[in-house]
């Protein structure tokens, strides 16, 4: 299987400028998320996907740098560019990671990755981690199913065209307890939210995956951590619910999937695996 990441970036974030650009530890935010990717044993490619507009083309020199592939095309429709890189990758999945992301974890990368594949699932999600965490896999063959049948204008909420359990075959990955953390924000898309990320991150050069932060967190007290469950959540044809309604709803879909129980030495082989192969 070819499994091919589209981190989807921008600079033109307009609560925290340039937030893609930030640096923290002498590496700039996306850079953070392009390494913490390559630790997967079982990503084939990966592509820095933005758009073709000028202030954009400083991406390209990220990506370059990097070693990793970069498409720019569609400002206004990612799912444009996810379907462009499926097609000129030759990918069988796509893994969408988005630049707020910082905290990508690459060891439920990995395993989503694997029982994506054990059951053909079409779109696979983790649920129950903090924001911010987890990517989605999704069947290239499903995602233009999916394309065919939801409004262009919508095309930034594909999550909610794709976790339809009725339509496609979704796996759900439930987390250990130790890591059901879905009040937690770990994304990053204000001011707070950087201060939060600095405070995480300061002075620690090693990439931290879940398991290290909750550790973190349980000795250090850490600002903005807990997201407002009343806060308003944006939705196609301008309408609006709250966090907590969107949780009720994700888990009425969550009880109609495919659903695998992660242990936390599951979590721990992946994770040992990885850093042996890093360590090579």
């Amino acid at each position: 299987m070819k499994n091919v990441v589209c981190l989807i970036a921008r600079t033109n974030s307009q609560r925290l400028k340039n937030k893609v650009l930030k640096e923290i530890n002498g590496i700039t935010m996306i850079e953070y998320i392009i390494r913490k990717i390559k630790k997967s044993k079982l990503i084939s490619d990966i592509y820095l996907c933005t758009s073709d507009s000028d202030e954009d083309r400083v991406l390209e020199e990220i990506a370059k740098a990097n070693n990793i592939g970069f498409f720019a095309g569609y400002p206004d429709s990612p799912i444009e560019r996810i379907r462009a890189v499926a097609k000129i990758s030759n990918a069988d999945n796509i893994i969408r990671i988005t630049g707020d992301n910082i905290f990508t974890d690459e060891v439920y990368l990995d395993l989503m990755l694997k029982h994506h594949d054990i059951n053909s699932a079409d779109y696979t999600r983790t649920e129950y981690l903090p924001i911010g965490i987890t990517p989605e896999i999704l069947k290239t063959e499903a995602l233009n199913r999916a394309y065919s049948a939801m409004p262009i204008q919508y095309s930034e909420y594909l999550m909610l065209y794709m976790f339809q359990p009725i339509d496609y075959n979704c796996l759900v990955l439930v987390p250990p307890k130790q890591h059901q953390k879905p009040n937690w924000n770990l994304s990053v898309d204000t001011v707070n939210d950087w201060q939060r990320t600095t405070e995480i991150i300061s002075n620690n050069v090693k990439l931290l995956n879940i398991d290290e932060i909750i550790k973190l967190v349980d000795k250090k007290q850490i600002s903005f951590l807990e997201y407002e469950m009343d806060g308003i959540i944006k939705l196609p044809g301008g309408l609006k619910m709250s966090f907590k309604s969107i949780r009720t709803e994700l888990d009425l879909r969550l009880s109609k999937s495919r659903i695998v129980k992660i242990i936390i030495n599951d979590y721990h082989a992946i994770q040992n695996e990885q850093n042996n192969s890093n360590n090579c």
